[in-house]
């Protein structure tokens, strides 16, 4: 059942608890607007590839080269000491593309084991629930000039289809946003989506009272500034990506919290917000998942040697250009920042949609419609100078 939202979501639970998290933090130094502007999450109603715990992927991985695990390295995995395994593979912060170590999977995913699925946020709070989904990183540019990234953790990659059949599928999934900040205030933001993304100035962005709105692409995770179909092309094969007003997430209450130091383009040293927060883990320059799998593999295909079904897990937040010059990354593309939203086309389907809310890689689980037990979530979305718009929100 559809129906269109006429009250906007509590904020006392945001601010309380992002006040709480301020406290803890001084040591890191992480400005109250980074919290104050930080974006909300929508996922998409359809959406079975959770935020996932950024340790729980170490738990349930091992570390390869040469699709061969190794032996000599940091046992157990930890985001303590995932960064030894970069003099292993003789990994070369210039060029990430070069170091050879992958997290690969102790599960066969053609089966999906659980673990892969993440963990539904809560309906109330809207935190995903012992899980750290998201690393929020700071870089103080000076003169009033701050980013502030926020780092989206999923276990796996559901990718697009492509003439009929499923390709972009890895495990291991890092989507960002960035708000950049002048003299305390958000002036623009970042979407990242596949390889490039999307830039706006704040004003231009749909909000829930300051926080701007993302709207995560059904099993991409792609990040978008507007609900409905989004369009690329593979090898001039036209693909879409989906989103819609899913379930709520609000990535502040799953989060680690650092700042970050520059001392080159490409490298830089990260501060935990305090002792008890892992760092090391944001220097390992490996993979996230498993290595493309070889065309040998029955479970892989070749799409015209331009994509595969299973393509190697992604690189981590250190390799997503954190100290850029512009509010979009340095990736050889024309930075472009819009001033309007584009128009929203193209609705979701709506479906129900069993989702696992395991919070570790336990064998026990539970299901849960996308909005639990209270229904649709309704919201009034600000749409800056595009005026106002009710969300449609499924009643699952």
């Amino acid at each position: 059942m559809l129906f269109l939202a006429s009250s906007l979501l509590p904020q006392a639970v945001f601010w309380s608890v992002a006040a709480a998290h301020i406290l803890s933090r001084e040591d890191a130094r992480i400005p109250d607007y980074v919290n104050t502007y930080a974006p909300l999450v929508y996922l998409d109603q359809n959406e079975l590839y959770l935020p996932s715990d950024i340790q729980s992927q170490l738990n349930n991985t091992y570390a390869a080269l040469n699709y061969t695990a190794i032996t000599n390295g940091p046992s157990p995995l930890l985001l303590s000491n995932l960064d030894q395994l970069d003099a292993i593979g003789h990994c070369n912060v210039n060029d990430f593309d070069s170091c050879p170590i992958y997290l690969t999977s102790k599960d066969d995913v053609t089966k999906s084991p659980p673990w892969l699925y993440g963990v539904l946020p809560d309906p109330t709070t809207h935190e995903t629930i012992k899980a750290r989904s998201c690393a929020i990183i700071v870089n103080d540019h000076g003169g009033g000039v701050v980013d502030a990234f926020y780092m989206y953790f999923y276990a796996f990659n559901l990718g697009n289809v492509v003439l009929g059949q499923t390709l972009g599928n890895h495990v291991g999934d890092w989507e960002h946003t960035m708000v950049r900040f002048k003299d305390g205030k958000p002036v623009s933001m970042w979407y990242s989506q596949h390889d490039n993304g999307q830039a706006f100035t704040y004003e231009a962005l749909s909000k829930n009272g300051t926080r701007p709105i993302v709207y995560s692409a059904i099993g991409t995770h792609a990040n978008y500034a507007v609900p409905g179909t989004h369009s690329r092309s593979i090898a001039s094969v036209v693909i879409n990506d989906t989103t819609s007003a899913g379930p709520l997430w609000d990535p502040t209450l799953s989060a680690y919290y650092y700042t970050y130091t520059p001392t080159s383009s490409t490298n830089g040293t990260f501060t935990g917000s305090d002792v008890s927060t892992p760092v090391s883990w944001l220097s390992f320059l490996g993979r996230w998942g498993d290595e493309r799998y070889p065309d040998s593999d029955p479970r892989q295909t070749n799409f015209l040697g331009v994509t595969w079904r299973y393509e190697s897990g992604p690189t981590g937040p250190l390799d997503k250009d954190l100290n850029r010059t512009d509010v979009c990354p340095r990736n050889g593309n024309v930075c472009s920042t819009s001033t309007a939203l584009p128009a929203a086309s193209g609705p979701s389907i709506p479906v129900t949609v069993s989702r696992s809310i395991k919070a570790t890689e336990t064998s026990k689980s539970s299901t849960a419609h996308a909005t639990s037990t209270g229904g649709a979530m309704p919201l009034k979305v600000e749409l800056g100078t595009a005026g106002m718009v009710a969300i449609a929100a499924v009643m699952l």
